[in-house]
């Protein structure tokens, strides 16, 4: 039910739950009523998880302050609610002291998800840019997303304005492992088979609009396309092709896929700047704060 009432100097702006919880002991009653509670009443994007950080008297009588943290994809956000000392009452929603907003200044503000960047296998990817490079940027993208071309266009034009600053990884990502997205992406890694070089310019050419009409043919016309620009920079088509029969590419397509779900990354385009993730088409502005420019 939904309250709005005075305590004191204290308003309150809140939905009250009442619950009757068995099975767990008092310790952990209280963490596990407020996760379930919260889980139960607040709709979250499908994956949200949420931990406990910690309890405290809170300044409702009988009530413990409960922190808790939701992890998204891209960043963690601190929540705070209250539960009775008994594990019995939930109140979720904004506690006002003196017309200060409580709730937020105790659960304080979100802040960017942070990923371990050795955990990100870049030695197996497709790399431009120097290794001891200031900033790194780990990209999942696939080649039939708009949004993935114009982050493209983006950082390529920052690649070329800080060559010596910026190393930059592709991981691909075409979300499903059949169907044409996955057929571009395996296409793109089997030719890094061939060398780097030849990734890149397979990966540049699906990118432009002459890349995206050919990338409408079916498999055999998009497979000749691609041999056609290898063997024109002078390229050894044997492993193109070796890693096509063989599955290697496709295995190269599946490992980044697996590396995504396990990341949680439900879109593209989504960077990991010197382990902090970044959802969608990124503006120079932001990338460029990293370089401290």
């Amino acid at each position: 039910m939904l309250k709005k009432g005075f305590i004191g100097g204290i308003c309150m702006l809140l939905s009250i739950f009442l619950f009757s919880h068995q099975g767990f002991s008092q310790e952990d009653k209280i963490g596990d009523v407020a996760i379930n509670t919260f889980r139960a009443q607040i709709r979250l994007p499908q994956g949200t998880e949420i931990k406990f950080l910690e309890k405290k008297e809170s300044p409702i009588p009988d009530f413990y302050s409960v922190k808790l943290l939701l992890v998204y994809p891209d960043k963690e956000v601190p929540v705070v609610v209250y539960v009775d000392k008994a594990g019995e009452k939930v109140i979720i929603g904004n506690l006002f002291i003196k017309g200060e907003n409580v709730t937020m200044k105790e659960a304080g503000p979100p802040r960017p998800k942070k990923i371990d960047m050795t955990i990100l296998d870049v030695d197996k990817s497709p790399f431009i840019g120097p290794k001891g490079a200031k900033v790194t940027i780990v990209e999942f993208s696939n080649f039939q997303c708009p949004y993935c071309t114009d982050s493209w266009v983006k950082l390529k034009t920052l690649l070329t304005k800080y060559p010596k600053d910026i190393k930059y990884i592709f991981k691909h990502s075409p979300f499903q492992p059949v169907g044409k997205t996955f057929e571009l992406s395996e296409m793109a890694a089997a030719a890094q088979e061939v060398s780097q070089e030849a990734f890149w310019l397979v990966h540049d050419f699906l990118f432009t609009s002459e890349g995206q009409s050919v990338a409408q043919l079916d498999r055999k016309a998009i497979q000749l396309k691609v041999e056609q620009l290898l063997r024109e920079k002078n390229n050894d088509i044997k492993p193109f092709q070796t890693a096509l029969e063989n599955g290697k590419g496709k295995q190269r397509v599946l490992e980044d896929m697996d590396l995504g779900n396990k990341l949680r990354i439900t879109g593209t385009p989504t960077k990991i700047v010197n382990g902090d993730i970044i959802v969608g088409s990124t503006p120079d502005n932001v990338l460029e704060r990293y370089l401290g420019k």
